[in-house]
Parts: C-alpha cells; sequence; structure tokens
C-alpha cells in the first residue's frame, strides 16, 4: 500500500491499481484530502479520471488547478489532457461544470459564473475546450449541453422581447473572452461537427433545444439546422415563431437566421420557400414600427437582411421586386457577418510625418476641416479635434517660436484646444515676455476657458509671472465655476474626492497657481495675498482644500497672515475641510508653530467622518512624534477611534524609531489598524539590536501576527546584517503558522517561503550548534511544505 503521496507513480504503476488503494481514503482526513489533490493535480491520467470524477463530484477537489504556474487554474489542469485524451477530459469538464453549479443552487443561484463559485477569467479554457469539442464532439455535448441548458434557462426572465434578451449567454460576441464564452463557442462547433458525423446525436440535441423559448438556446438549434440536411423541417422550425428571425451576434443581431435561410433555400420545397417569402414580405419587426416617424432610415434593414439570403434561382418575382426595392434604399450596405472584437488606438487624421512638412496656410485648412463634425468612421478609428490637438502640440514643442507665432493667428472661432495645446507645448521654451504675450492673447481670446492651460503653465513655470497678468489670475479666482461642492456619487456611481474637484475646478487651479508663485518667490507677494485670503473663505469646500497649498506657501513669507488666513479657512461647518493632503499638511504645520491655538482644530479632525478621521490620525502621530501635543488632545492611541488609529498605524510604522507606539497597536481589535501597523516590521532590523528584538516578539504574539507575517519574512531576507537572536524564533513560528502555503506558488505566501530560506540558511551559517539544529528543523519543515527555491538553495550551500 502506498504510505506517502510525496512519491509520486512511477511510469510503470498502474494509475487505476493506485486509484483502487487511495480511494478509501477519500474524504477520511485533512491530510489524506491534501494527498488526493496533489495526486490529481501531479499525476492525472485517463486511469485516474473515475477517482477524479468522485473527487469532483464528492466536493473534495473544488479547488483543482494545475500545480506548477501561479495563474494556474482547473483549465490548465487539463491542458495536456485535452490533447491526448478528450473523451476522459469532457467527463471531468462535466464534474465540474456541474459540481460548481450545485454550490451555486445552494447558495440560491441558477448560475455559478455569476454566483462566483464558476470563474469567467482563465488563460487555459478556451484553448482546453475548443480541443475537447473538435476531438470529441459528441462527448463534448452530452456533458456541456444539459449544463448550458439549466444556466440559460435560470438566467433568462421568459419575456416574449426579442431585442432586450436576458440570460448569461443572450449577447454574444464573435471572439469574446470568458470562459462562459468558450463554453457556448465550442459548444456551438461541437453540435455542428455532430450533424455532420454523428445526425443521430446531432437530432437528440435538437429534441433538447428546440422547445426552448430561451434566445441562446435558440441560437444553437438555428446553428445545428443550417448544417443539417432538412431544408424543409429547418425553416418550419424557423417559422414556428418570428423570435428565430433575430439569431445571431451582437454585432449581427440576425446572421444565424440568415445562415440558416442561406443554406435551405436550395433544397426546400416549392410549398416551404412560398411559406417563408411570404412570412419574410411581411417582416418588420417592432422597432422599426417604432422608429418609423422621424427615423425612416432603418425601415426595411431586417426585411433586406433576411429576404436577401434566399436562394437567387429561387426567389419569387415579388421578392425580386421587394429586393430591389431595399437595394435602392439602402446603397452601398449589404448585409455583413459579426465582426470579432477589435481594439485600436484612436489617432490623430494627420500623421505625424505629414505635420512635419506642413505649412502654416496647411495648418489653417486642417484645423478648419477637423473642426467641423466629420463622418462617423468605425473601423480603422480616426481622432478628430483633440486628437489633431496632440499632434499641434507635438509639433509645437518641437518649434516653439514658429508655433507661438503661429498661435496668435488664431482666433475665437478656432476650438479652444488648439490654442491650449501650443501654449501647453511652448511655455518651458519661452522667456517671461514671450510668454506673457501668448498668455494674454490666449486669455482675450478664450476667456475662462483659458483658465486650466494658463494656470498649468504658470505652475510648471512660475518665473514667467509678471504683473501683467495679475488681471488674469484675479478673474480666475472670481470665476463661476465651480458652484458647488460635489459631494454624492454622479451618474456612474463615481465619488469624487475634495482635492480632485478643486483641481478641476477654476477657482481651485487659480488657488493652486497662487500656491506655486508663492513657493517660487516672494516678489508678487504683495499682489497675491488678498488672492490667498479671498480663496480660503471661498464659500465651496473644494476651492479651500486647493486654497490650503496657498497658505501654506504664504507661510514663507509672512506666518501671521498665514496663521490668520488659516483660521478663516479651517472655520467651516464641515469637518471635511481636514479631510485633504493639502490641509493636513497645513494643519500639521500649524500644530508645530502655534499648537495651543489650533489643538481643537486637531481634536474636532480626529472625531470627523472617515477619510477625515483617518487623515486626521496622521496628523495626530505626526504631532506625537514632533512633541508638540497639548494636554487637552488625546496622549495615547487607546483614546483614539479606530478610524483615526489607522491613521496613526501607518505614520508609526513608516517611523519605526518610535516602535513602542506600535507595540499596542499588533493587538488592536480593528483589522486595518493591525494592517497598517504591521508595515513597520519591513524596518525592524533598522533598530538596535535589543529594540529589534522587543518588537519582533511583540509582533510574534500579537494578533497581527497570522494574518501579516510577511512583512517580518521580508525583513529577515532584507537584512544585510548578522540577524539577531530572535530571528530562529521568527522563523519557527513563520514556518509553523504558514506551514504548506510556503511552497504553495498559487498564493502570495511561496514569496515569503523564499524568504524564509534565505534567512534560515544565513542563520544557520552565523550560528552555534544548538541555534544550527533548530535552523535544520526549520528547513525540513521547508522541504515538507515544498518551499520555493529550498533544492537550489541548499545545493548552493554544498
Amino acid at each position: 500500500m502506498l504510505r506517502s503521496l510525496n512519491c509520486w507513480p512511477s511510469r510503470a504503476t498502474d494509475p487505476s491499481r493506485v486509484a483502487e488503494l487511495v480511494r478509501p481514503y477519500a474524504g477520511t482526513t485533512p491530510q489524506w484530502g491534501q494527498r488526493l489533490l496533489r495526486l490529481i493535480e501531479w499525476a492525472l491520467t485517463p486511469g485516474l479520471i473515475d477517482l477524479a470524477v468522485d473527487l469532483i463530484e464528492s466536493g473534495h477537489a473544488d479547488e483543482a488547478r494545475g500545480p506548477i504556474a501561479v495563474n494556474s487554474d482547473f483549465w490548465s489542469l487539463l491542458y495536456g489532457l485535452a490533447e491526448t485524451a478528450p473523451a476522459p477530459a469532457a467527463r471531468l469538464v462535466g464534474a465540474y461544470l456541474w459540481r460548481h453549479l450545485a454550490r451555486a443552487r445552494a447558495d440560491d443561484s441558477g448560475d455559478p459564473f455569476e454566483s462566483g463559485h464558476l470563474s469567467t477569467h482563465s488563460q487555459f479554457a478556451d484553448t482546453v475546450l475548443s480541443r475537447i469539442a473538435e476531438a470529441e464532439p459528441e462527448a463534448y455535448v452530452s456533458q456541456v449541453l444539459p449544463f448550458v441548458i439549466d444556466v440559460a434557462t435560470a438566467g433568462s426572465t421568459g419575456g416574449t422581447d426579442a431585442y432586450a434578451p436576458s440570460g448569461r449567454w443572450a449577447h454574444r460576441l464573435v471572439g469574446g473572452h470568458g470562459v462562459d464564452a468558450a463554453l457556448l463557442t465550442a459548444l456551438d462547433t461541437a453540435l455542428r461537427s455532430l450533424a455532420a458525423n454523428s445526425p443521430a446525436a446531432a437530432a437528440d440535441a435538437l429534441q433538447q433545444l428546440t422547445p426552448s423559448p430561451v434566445q441562446e438556446l435558440r441560437f444553437l438549434a438555428c446553428r445545428v439546422y443550417a448544417v443539417m440536411n432538412q431544408a424543409d423541417e429547418a425553416i418550419a422550425w424557423l417559422l414556428n415563431d418570428e423570435r428565430n428571425l433575430r439569431l445571431g451576434w451582437l454585432s449581427s443581431a440576425r446572421w444565424a437566421s440568415r445562415e440558416l435561410i442561406e443554406a435551405t433555400t436550395p433544397h426546400c420545397s416549392d410549398e416551404t420557400l412560398e411559406r417563408l417569402t411570404a412570412m419574410l414580405l411581411d417582416y418588420y419587426p417592432a422597432w422599426e414600427h417604432r422608429r418609423q416617424k422621424g427615423q425612416h432610415s432603418a425601415w426595411g434593414w431586417s426585411q433586406y437582411e433576411l429576404l436577401s439570403a434566399i436562394c437567387p434561382s429561387r426567389r419569387s418575382d415579388a421578392g425580386c421586386r421587394r429586393l430591389a426595392e431595399w437595394e435602392r434604399k439602402f446603397p452601398g450596405q449589404v448585409p455583413s457577418p459579426p465582426t470579432p472584437i477589435q481594439t485600436g488606438f484612436v489617432g490623430s487624421p494627420i500623421s505625424d510625418h505629414a505635420a512635419r512638412h506642413m505649412t502654416n496656410e496647411q495648418w489653417h485648412r486642417a484645423l478648419n476641416m477637423y473642426a467641423k463634425p466629420q463622418a462617423e468612421r468605425f473601423w480603422p478609428p480616426q481622432g478628430g479635434v483633440h486628437e489633431l490637438a496632440q499632434t499641434l502640440g507635438s509639433r509645437a514643442e518641437q518649434e516653439p517660436e514658429r508655433f507661438t507665432d503661429f498661435a496668435f493667428t488664431l482666433g475665437p472661432d478656432a476650438p479652444a484646444t488648439y490654442l491650449c495645446a501650443i501654449v501647453g507645448a511652448v511655455t518651458p521654451h519661452l522667456d517671461a515676455d514671450r510668454w506673457e504675450q501668448l498668455a494674454l492673447h490666449t486669455h482675450q481670446i478664450l476667456g475662462p476657458a483659458a483658465a486650466p492651460t494658463i494656470c498649468r503653465a504658470l505652475q510648471s513655470a512660475p518665473q514667467n509671472f509678471t504683473a501683467a497678468s495679475l488681471p488674469a489670475l484675479d478673474s480666475y479666482t472670481t470665476d463661476p465655476h465651480p458652484e458647488q461642492d460635489i459631494r454624492d456619487a454622479d451618474a456612474e456611481g463615481t465619488r469624487t474626492d475634495l482635492l480632485t474637484a478643486g483641481m478641476n475646478a477654476t477657482r481651485g487651479q487659480a488657488a493652486l497657481t497662487v500656491a506655486a508663485l508663492l513657493f517660487h518667490g516672494s516678489e508678487h507677494l504683495h499682489a497675491l495675498t488678498p488672492l490667498v485670503t479671498r480663496l480660503a473663505n471661498d464659500s465651496v469646500l473644494a476651492v479651500r482644500v486647493c486654497a490650503a497649498q496657498a497658505v501654506l506657501a504664504l507661510m514663507k513669507h509672512d506666518p501671521q497672515i498665514a496663521l490668520d488666513t488659516t483660521e478663516q479657512l479651517l472655520n467651516h461647518q464641515d469637518a471635511n475641510a481636514y479631510n485633504a493632503s493639502t490641509t493636513q499638511r497645513l494643519l500639521i504645520n500649524i500644530l508645530v508653530r502655534e499648537p495651543s491655538r489650533f489643538a481643537a482644530h486637531l481634536a474636532r479632525a480626529l472625531q470627523g467622518p472617515g477619510d477625515t478621521a483617518e487623515l486626521a490620525g496622521q496628523s495626530w502621530a505626526v504631532a506625537t512624534i514632533q512633541g508638540c501635543l497639548t494636554p487637552d488632545l488625546p496622549n495615547s492611541t487607546d483614546e483614539l477611534n479606530a478610524l483615526a488609529r489607522r491613521g496613526a498605524a501607518s505614520v508609526f510604522a513608516d517611523n519605526i524609531d518610535h516602535y513602542p507606539h506600535l507595540v499596542p497597536l499588533f493587538n488592536d481589535d480593528d483589522a486595518d489598524v493591525r494592517k497598517n501597523a504591521s508595515q513597520g516590521m519591513r524596518q525592524v532590523f533598522d533598530l538596535f539590536p535589543a529594540q529589534a528584538d522587543e518588537l519582533v516578539r511583540a509582533f510574534l504574539d500579537g494578533k497581527a501576527f497570522p494574518d501579516h507575517l510577511e512583512h517580518l519574512a521580508f525583513a529577515l531576507y532584507d537584512h544585510a546584517g548578522p540577524l539577531p537572536t530572535v530571528a530562529i524564533d521568527a522563523c519557527e513560528r513563520i514556518v509553523q503558522h504558514a506551514g504548506r502555503e510556503l511552497g504553495d506558488l498559487r498564493t502570495h505566501r511561496a514569496a515569503d517561503g523564499h524568504h524564509l530560506v534565505s534567512a534560515v540558511l544565513r542563520l544557520y551559517r552565523q550560528s552555534r550548534q544548538a541555534e544550527r539544529i533548530r535552523c535544520l528543523d526549520v528547513i525540513d519543515r521547508l522541504s515538507q511544505a515544498g518551499a520555493y527555491g529550498l533544492t537550489a538553495a541548499l545545493e548552493n550551500e554544498r
């Protein structure tokens, strides 16, 4: 009897005998469960298929996957078997699908892809399923078709609207990606192959598909009928339900129906052909009726698409006349097959090569041409105004003087993006006087629309600012945009933070520009200070958080006015005033300068909602490190709420010299606090040895250790000097907790195993006999786990 499955069966071992020996141990203990799973993953052969199917169906192999690659999955496990033994592989596919459908049903779902029990992502499923379907179509159909019928039926709403289908495969794409798409594509291939090679099996499949009202199942039936030699029966089925006339793919919704008509009309009876022609001549889908008024162009297209599929030699006179009408109505348009998914870069309508040789007159013609709406062009995609502006900016960067002159020839009729592209490109290359002329021209032509461009140009080149530019900047600080804060999710469900909202608004950009100018120097301090005060008191919080940067810059030149302005800025009824990196930096700065005056603001921020409290926790930790906490503020992390402790933990983790603050956080009740505090273990060996020992032992005994041991493993690996005595305790605890995961390349613990291998071998080399014995025990445990890199590392030690 096999004692251990660490020694896999040799080629001479009979797999059936192996299966017979190990089968009684299925489901007995977790250890045997892991052994049987590894047997299937490492030594799967046709002789082990019965055992593998039993393990899958009984739920003992839900996590089965290919054994080597990090991105392996169940489908990679079948990669070789699909080519060498496709029929047994089909059995495994069926068992795997039905097992996870059963799991989904237990969770009240009829779709294991939707419930998450089956992933739609795999690099191997497409190849595996197509191989099986092509080599053993009958086996594939028998295993997969019932599954597809059940899932498609469960996902269908049962509605009669052919234009709003529902279900897992209702919206099909040629070349669609995903395991679910690969399943259906391979099933389509297998079914059509059966029609040619096994008509009886194809007929049996049709009996399961044709009664269904579900759109994707009728699609499969249509695809099979198109290759069966049963023309009259196929057309009779097609005419039985008007929804059968709209079967295809997302990019060509009737193409499967059209293919069936094209394939059967050369061979069907005259009577059947007359019935088909009569129905098509009277066929106008509901959506064409709805759109006829005011949108007459689509009327008749569906009829044209299907009627033109009838064999030309058998078309009736009425059919020919109607087709002639549609050909006149749709000149140059013909029904087209579905197209695969395509991606492409939307480029400029003018190539870089052509742009290099264009005169100013040619540039004017091009800019005027593409400023107007262009005819839609599906493929290859071609850009318009914005893409051409990028090309214009690229050329302006190469020839700044020429295109600066060219910018003065652009008037208010030209799209703003053209002039803005030139300004952004030439700014780094112009002196202050020349840039001033261009900026004033741009402001005069575009008005407020020039604000983002001019502000960003000044932020990147503050030396270009002159007194003549002040009126434009002043006007931006009073621009009506934005009118209010963005707090709630937009139509797409996206939330915009205050600082981002301010950066996307004119007054917010003006505030950041004033900040850049003041950080650059004090030359314009007298003129810019009133702008800082105005923006700091803005009614919109998003503008205020941008103005915090300007107040911080003002602190360099006039601290007293800056402190007074800070108080005005932070005295806002909404605590979210503290919820930005700009206000956070400002708060930290003023706490260092006048802690007693501004401590109340930190106390208020610590009680704020969500991210506000977390940022405040960071500010509190910095104030703690700087020694500027006042008596009325919390003096330990125990007095902070969970959100604030998360922020404090991240700061203390980045400042490992203050490690005593981390120790209680390793046992915090909040998981995110423990996670943030654990990051500090990456720098633990930067401490003095005694301090490092203290912190490591606190971490090993803390609640954070099991979930975040990887930081300590990395520190052991990364430390360049001799490892402290506590390192062997750390290695033992890590290998004890992580166990076999250290050798599982499918998990992040494999990297921890690699780090541990390096650390324990270094420990062995530097230790005395007693510690060396402990190191050897750790190495044994790593060997049992199959830790990555151990074998190679041991070879190098010899």
